[in-house]
């Protein structure tokens, strides 16, 4: 069973940092990073809670604009009826094509080969 509350952050399919939504004892997201001084963790802090703000923050990365021009058409093919971060990340895996950057929940096996949109660049022996 997929846990939506919990997903490591993946570089490839090396795990960059560790999220749990709902800790027990807590209303904040905890956070596990696992590396520092890269762009895109969620803090500074190796380890912590950080605000719903940030995490909101950090989802924007993760997904197309609201204001892409195909963004209707888009969020029809994710059978999405409204733009909503969350519901795109638990579909896409926050997979964006300009990075190697994607979302794992808990549960779940994926590999990066899995969820990439540029399989052709990074296994091109499979296209």
């Amino acid at each position: 069973m997929i846990d939506y509350t919990k997903f490591d952050v993946m570089f490839m399919d090396e795990v960059i940092a560790s999220v749990d939504l709902k800790p027990e004892g807590s209303d904040k997201p905890y956070v596990i990073n696992y590396i520092k001084g890269f762009n895109k963790q969620f803090s500074p802090d190796p380890e912590g809670y950080i605000t719903k703000e940030e995490l909101e923050r950090w989802l924007k990365w993760r997904v197309f604009p609201s204001t892409r021009v195909n963004a209707k058409e888009l969020l029809a093919k994710l059978g999405l009826n409204s733009y909503n971060r969350w519901a795109i990340v638990r579909k896409t895996h926050g997979v964006m094509a300009d990075d190697e950057i994607w979302i794992r929940f808990k549960g779940e096996t994926l590999k990066h080969r899995d969820v990439t949109l540029r399989k052709y660049l990074y296994y091109p022996e499979e296209t």
